[in-house]
């Protein structure tokens, strides 16, 4: 049934019918990780646990997608641009896409000439899915935007090309999702690198940042949704060992996509 009433109430039961899907949780800001301390999370799921990157890439990729239809339910009419950088954080931006275009949107992907393995294996199927590949454009033209462009790992002031792509995100109209951590902005202290990419959604992975809670950062974070990509409990209590003042609370008890509340 289409909403009639004034924009404040319509925006209130698209919230309330997103949250029945996915719960939110009361998040302490005082137990986000480091970017530090996210890297040795890795580290242990994948050297200890013998988990894979291209899982966790499958698994992110598809709670994106998830996350972006149920915020626009007419997704299939609709221009998605996926803006993918060389790193992780572009490989489940560009592994997103085959969702997106399996589920009936017109997809591109705008991306580097040069990306690592796992991103570029995924570029691969997207080609064979007949996906749109560009490497530059003049405008955004998009309805949804997927921000993959970097991830927690950033170090200095962003560098082109993904400095002008990012001037170009937020000069859109588009409605702009990021993978992890707005692109740009700083995981541990939420300052700006430069630039940063204006997200009305972020998708933060396995467990929230420290920098998405910083005042001056929510602007920039939006709306803040969390995603189990896998890693086991117990990591955690490994990585405790190493950072004793980690204090895990498994938020994926009811669901493996929930609302951040702060």
């Amino acid at each position: 049934m289409p909403c009639l009433r004034e924009q404040e109430k319509c925006q209130k039961q698209e919230t309330e019918k997103l949250h029945k899907i996915m719960p939110s949780i009361d998040f302490n800001a005082e137990y986000a990780l480091s970017s530090s301390q996210m890297r040795e999370v890795d580290k242990v799921a994948v050297e200890q646990f013998n988990l894979r990157i291209m899982q966790m890439m499958e698994l992110a990729a598809y709670l994106m997608a998830t996350l972006v239809r149920e915020v626009i339910p007419d997704f299939s009419s609709k221009k998605v641009l996926v803006v993918a950088g060389k790193g992780n954080n572009g490989g489940d931006a560009i592994a997103s896409a085959r969702h997106f275009a399996n589920w009936g949107a017109k997809v591109t992907i705008l991306v580097p000439e040069k990306v690592n393995v796992m991103g570029a294996h995924h570029l691969e199927l997207a080609k064979r899915m007949d996906v749109e590949i560009i490497h530059d454009l003049e405008e955004i033209k998009a309805d949804i935007v997927i921000d993959g462009i970097l991830g927690y790992s950033l170090v200095g002031n962003v560098r082109e090309p993904f400095k002008t792509w990012i001037e170009k995100i937020n000069k859109s109209k588009a409605m702009v999702f990021s993978y992890d951590i707005p692109s740009g902005l700083d995981p541990d202290d939420g300052t700006i690198h430069g630039v940063v990419v204006n997200a009305d959604y972020t998708l933060t992975l396995t467990y929230p940042k420290k920098g998405l809670f910083v005042a001056s950062a929510e602007k920039y974070v939006g709306k803040l949704y969390l995603g189990d990509i896998g890693i086991p409990e117990i990591v955690y209590a490994r990585v405790k060992g190493k950072f004793p003042r980690i204090e895990y609370k498994n938020p994926f008890r009811k669901a493996l996509l929930v609302k951040v509340d702060h």
